[in-house]
Formats: structure tokens, sequence, C-alpha cells
């Protein structure tokens, strides 16, 4: 690479702007922006808070320092691969739209900055692909949304993703098994019981209780009152002949897990990625 081509990467990735990130992905291969952008920023400073022992502040400043630089090139890495598609998308849009488009941008550069698993950029760059398919994407939907992966890690995913694939139940026909999951992130079954609790938590997971307890109220409340009316017109001698028939409830709530419709719309965003 020529020393003009060099400096030209260093000045438009100092802006760090969607635009300039955009241009830097175009112009240069992969293998190009990955050895260029890591050690570029030097002049860009990193935080590492104020009450920092002193001797550790150059260790720390150089661990965060590395982890940054790595960071972006990986997300102009990633980006790289889908410029035209976000070109593409930024032309159907106004000034006003671009400039919203640019203020999420930045929002991703902090996820970007601040994630300490880099292969969750590549999801990240999906999501943002597929707000520059929306016509006026909403910024609180959009920070929820990153909120939520940001507190994730790649296990979570994985379990997610597999919960995906399964709907309700396990496959025997299917190849990859929860056995291989927890082979190859190593951890054990109590593990991965914890990690589906958690997308639980979070709403990515429900169960049939969660989706039918309010149908459920309704069947049960029904029941009661056919029992009430039965026993009343069997303390009733004139109407002893007549008794309604009682059948048993059906409740429909189990506790297992499934993938819920915002456990969906998360893959949807982040996983599935725009052709």
């Amino acid at each position: 690479m020529t020393k003009e081509k060099n400096n030209d990467i260093k000045s438009t990735a100092s802006e760090l702007t969607l635009n300039t990130a955009l241009e830097v992905g175009a112009e240069y291969s992969a293998e190009t922006i990955k050895e260029t952008v890591e050690g570029m920023l030097s002049d860009v400073a990193v935080d590492i808070g104020s009450s920092m022992v002193p001797g550790l502040v150059g260790a720390v400043q150089n661990y965060k320092r590395r982890r940054f630089e790595k960071n972006i090139g990986k997300l102009v890495e990633e980006l790289s691969g889908r410029v035209e598609i976000i070109n593409a998308n930024l032309e159907k849009k106004s000034d006003e739209q671009r400039k919203k488009l640019e203020i999420l941008f930045q929002y991703l550069l902090d996820y970007v900055i601040d994630e300490k698993q880099e292969e969750k950029i590549e999801l990240m760059v999906n999501g943002f692909v597929k707000v520059t398919e929306v016509e006026n994407p909403s910024e609180d939907f959009v920070l929820t949304y990153y909120d939520v992966l940001q507190e994730l890690r790649l296990v979570d995913i994985a379990v997610l993703k597999l919960m995906s694939n399964f709907g309700i139940s396990y496959s025997d026909k299917d190849d990859y098994s929860f056995h291989d999951l927890m082979k190859d992130y190593g951890i054990t079954y109590e593990q991965y019981l914890s990690v589906r609790r958690n997308l639980q938590r979070i709403g990515l997971l429900t169960t049939k209780t969660d989706l039918n307890i309010d149908k459920d109220l309704e069947t049960i409340i029904k029941s009661i009152g056919d029992i009430h009316n039965f026993l009343k017109k069997a303390t009733d001698s004139k109407k002893k002949g007549s008794l309604p028939k009682l059948s048993s409830p059906k409740i429909k709530s189990d506790d297992k897990l499934r993938i819920s419709k915002f456990g969906n719309d998360f893959i949807s965003f982040f996983i599935e990625e725009s052709r």
C-alpha cells in the first residue's frame, strides 16, 4: 500500500462517520483494512477512568487501545461486505433520514468499541443494515435491541439460535443438538439450563404458560361458573332433572421453553443477514 493511501485511511477513519467508513470499506480489501485500521487511531483518547492506580494506567491504556483498534477494524471490515446494500438503502432516504442514520451509526460505534467478544460485531453490522432498510427507525427501538445484544454472550446467542431451529421441542432429525452445543462451548448441562433461564428472563424465550395464562384463567373462571350453576340446580328439587353436564377444563399451559416472538424478531434483526 502506498503512503498516500495509508494516510487516506487514517484521515477518514479519524472522523468515524458512516460515509467515511463506507468509503474505506468500498475502496480497500478486507485484509488491507484489518492490517491498516489496527494501530491507526493513535490520536484517539481512550477513557480508562479517573480512579485508576497510576502504575496500571499504561497497561490498561494499551489493553483498551488494542481492543478499540481491533473492534473498529472489524467494524469497517464487516461494513466493506455490505457497502452496496447500505448505499442502495441510503439513496432512498431524505437528508433528514440520513442524518438520523448517522446518529444511529454513532450509537453503533459506542457498542462496537465496548464489545469484548469480537465475533458479535458481525451481528451488530447485520442489525445496522436492517436499520437502513427502515423508513423511519425508532431510536428507542434500535437502542433496546442493541442493549439486549450487548447483554448476551456468544453461548447465549448459540442457544437462542438452537431454540429457533428446534421450535417447541428438540428433534432427533436435526444434525446439531444441545449436546453438540455443550461440547462446542465447554459448558455443563446445568450451565446450559442457566443460559436458557437467562434468555427467558430477558424475554427471548417463553413458555406456553406465559402465552396461554390469560386464556387458561378464562377457562378456569368458566369452569367455576359451571360448577356453581350445577350445585345451584342440584339443590333445587324442581331442577334436578335438568342438571348441566360438567366437563374437565382443558389447560394449555406448560413450562416447556420455546422461542418468543421477541426472540424471533431479535434473530431476524441481528442473525438473518440481509441479501
